[in-house]
């Protein structure tokens, strides 16, 4: 049954410690797939915060995939739980195997088999394994070129699979082309913002659609409780859908009340942005424009800078079922 904490004195948001426990929780399988969750109040009432913080998780995790609201009914988990609940005893399955090549090893030593040749018989399975690898191809998607390149490179260099990074913009055509070469695609991956609007542009191929789970890194969050203080920060995004969103993770995250913002189209509040804030935060899409246009002194931030790492291994164990 899963287990209902969170640390009231810690410096780290409420919600964000919900929204992590909820997903510690759907990693683990101890919230199983279409498990329904407590309501919001009655989680508020049992973890005794307002019902607001409580809303502020479950609509974050909707949002990136892991929850789902059904009318009438509540609040029931989705998404990496489908990966997860097929076998939960570990949040980390890789370490099952590892045990059981060590026991392999020490068998075929004590049965004689001298360390030479057991060096030349490893060395022939890695490289048979890395061959079978190779064949294999994940498609990482997003609507920017910053994440598509650094979140593809940190897959590749994770599952030791060929990645590749394309634009969402360009997805349909790429998998299209992908199953005319009759390439094992294994997967397309994105991030939880647009997980939902991949699996409807693939709707009617058979391919298998994930996600990732992307924050605020620890180092960033560090870095900017270092200004907190004592300087003014600013906000610019791309995306007006997802602009609330960003704003409001800011705020929560920062604990800053004042926070200037605006789109990257608007021309003259970016310019005025640009020269009036100490410190800017932007959302992953505009990180690399502004780097370009923005003062070389001003400190610029992107607030989702890194890959959640249990959703990295839920990911992961998913996609090796897949292989």
């Amino acid at each position: 049954m899963a287990k209902w904490l969170i640390d009231k004195n810690s410096r780290i948001p409420l919600y964000l410690q919900l929204k992590s426990l909820i997903t510690h929780h759907i990693s683990t399988g101890e919230i199983e797939d279409n498990q329904k969750l407590p309501t919001v109040k009655t989680l508020a009432k049992q973890l005794q915060i307002n019902f607001e913080t409580v809303r502020k998780a479950y609509k974050d995790l909707e949002k990136e995939g892991l929850l789902s609201t059904q009318r009438g009914r509540g609040t029931f988990a989705s998404g990496h739980a489908r990966a997860t609940s097929r076998n939960n005893k570990s949040l980390y399955p890789e370490r099952e195997p590892a045990d059981l090549f060590k026991h392999a090893v020490r068998k075929m030593i004590k049965d004689g088999v001298a360390l030479p040749e057991l060096h030349e018989m490893l060395k022939e399975t890695f490289h048979e394994v890395a061959s079978e690898n190779s064949k294999h191809l994940l498609v990482f998607t997003e609507c920017n070129h910053l994440q598509i390149r650094e979140i593809s490179e940190a897959l590749q260099n994770d599952l030791k699979f060929s990645v590749r990074p394309v634009l969402l913009n360009e997805l349909r055509e790429t998998v299209e082309q992908i199953k005319k070469e009759k390439i094992r695609l294994v997967a397309v991956v994105t991030t939880g913002f647009h997980v939902n609007e991949v699996r409807t542009l693939l709707a009617d191929i058979p391919v298998d659609v994930d996600f990732l789970v992307t924050n605020m890194s620890p180092a960033t969050r560090r870095a900017l409780e270092n200004f907190r203080a004592r300087a003014r920060f600013g906000l610019i995004c791309r995306d007006p859908v997802q602009f609330n969103f960003f704003k409001e993770l800011v705020r929560m995250e920062l604990d800053i009340e004042e926070l200037p913002s605006c789109l990257l189209s608007e021309e003259a509040k970016v310019k005025s942005l640009l020269q009036s804030v100490d410190v800017l935060l932007v959302s992953p899409p505009v990180y690399e424009t502004i780097k370009t246009i923005a003062p070389p002194q001003l400190p610029i931030f992107n607030v989702l800078d890194r890959v959640d790492p249990v959703s990295l291994e839920v990911l992961k164990h998913r996609i090796l079922q897949l292989v």
